[in-house]
């Protein structure tokens, strides 16, 4: 349980640690273009099910033996304390154990959620990405659109996995 997760983010540590010296040592000794090294980035929700997201960016990253972000974007009609303090308490719990799995919690706030999971992955050079997606009509994906389709559209070099959200577990 908790030992294992603390001896995966102490190796993780050690890896970047190792892997940012070792980039450093060529870099000074003109050696070969050091590796840009990988990134993940799971999209955060409030929704029942997210905790499968955390656990797949979890694997990810313990397989790359990267660090990863666990990242949430509340646009401005968006207020969980006051307006629904039930999906408040869960996004709460989703970071406390992100937090614990060894992601970098990064809360942003903007209009579009899409341009704004575009703009932090460009800056970070995310390579990999982890979506939630909960049952939603043709019809409603066509009249809205969907946020991991202009995500796909935008950032064509990134590994995209899409986790499906079931409604009935918790």
């Amino acid at each position: 349980g908790n030992l294992n997760m603390l001896r995966e983010l102490s190796l993780r540590t050690t890896a970047e640690q190792v892997g940012t010296a070792a980039a450093e040592y060529r870099r000074n000794q003109g050696l070969e273009q050091a590796p840009i090294p990988e990134k993940v980035m799971v999209c955060l929700s409030s929704r029942p099910g997210t905790e499968r997201l955390l656990r797949a960016g979890a694997r990810i990253a313990g397989r790359l033996a990267t660090n990863w972000y666990a990242v949430y974007v509340q646009t401005p009609n968006e207020d969980h304390r006051h307006g629904d303090p039930e999906a408040y308490a869960r996004l709460e719990e989703y970071e406390r154990m992100a937090r614990e799995l060894g992601a970098k919690i990064v809360n942003l706030t903007g209009k579009n959620v899409s341009e704004t999971l575009i703009d932090f992955a460009r800056q970070e050079n995310i390579s990999h990405v982890v979506f939630g997606q909960s049952a939603r009509s043709r019809f409603d994906i066509l009249l809205r659109g969907s946020v991991i389709n202009r995500f796909l559209a935008a950032m064509r070099e990134t590994t995209v996995q899409v986790v499906p959200l079931d409604k009935e577990k918790k």
